[in-house]
């Protein structure tokens, strides 16, 4: 190699090596300023969208420790899948309005369902439908159980009584720790 070759080339050298540490230079600077950013207090504007949730969905905001009715609980728990209307989601999810599993007498069978949750095909006024039901009772008490039940059963066309939270407890207490159902298990209505 001559000398002027070698001398081209060590530049070529530092000239790159020179990009490359202030390219890191630089990026890093730029992950110093957006972790600054990141750490500073966040700017809060949930009060606004709060208040358009609970418009549109009917649901009032709930303090700790205070008395939640069962309309508050079916939103917050149920909704996403069955809707505030109780149509159900169609394909999908069965409607609670209008259904013989919700009316009926045996709400042992919908506490069954409440609690360990439900999978498998089930016709509801007519129509299948083959989902599961997530099991609601390991997140909320047999109270709350006892709420939701009883505002589906009296909500929308809905005219039957009220459940008790000791159906929940006996249905605890009459099938343990298990796994979800399938309505055949539990009995189908006609």
């Amino acid at each position: 190699m001559t000398p002027m070759r070698i001398q081209t080339f060590c530049l070529i050298l530092i000239f790159v090596f020179l990009t490359v540490i202030g390219t890191a230079c630089e990026r890093k600077t730029r992950d110093m300023a957006q972790a600054k950013k990141d750490l500073a207090a966040p700017e809060y504007k949930s009060e606004a969208k709060l208040v358009t949730v609970a418009d549109v969905s009917h649901v009032k905001e709930v303090m700790p420790g205070e008395e939640v009715d069962g309309a508050t609980l079916f939103a917050k728990n149920c909704s996403v899948c069955h809707q505030i209307s109780g149509k159900g989601t169609p394909g999908a999810f069965p409607p609670l309005d209008g259904s013989s599993y919700v009316t009926s007498d045996n709400v042992d069978r919908m506490a069954s369902i409440m609690i360990y949750g439900l999978s498998g095909p089930i016709k509801v006024s007519g129509v299948e439908f083959n989902s599961a039901m997530a099991p609601l009772g390991k997140t909320l008490n047999d109270e709350e159980l006892a709420k939701i039940a009883t505002y589906i059963r009296s909500a929308w066309s809905n005219k039957a009584g009220e459940v008790k939270s000791n159906t929940f407890a006996e249905a605890r207490k009459k099938w343990g720790e298990r796994g979800m159902f399938n309505i055949t298990e539990l009995g189908e209505e006609q």
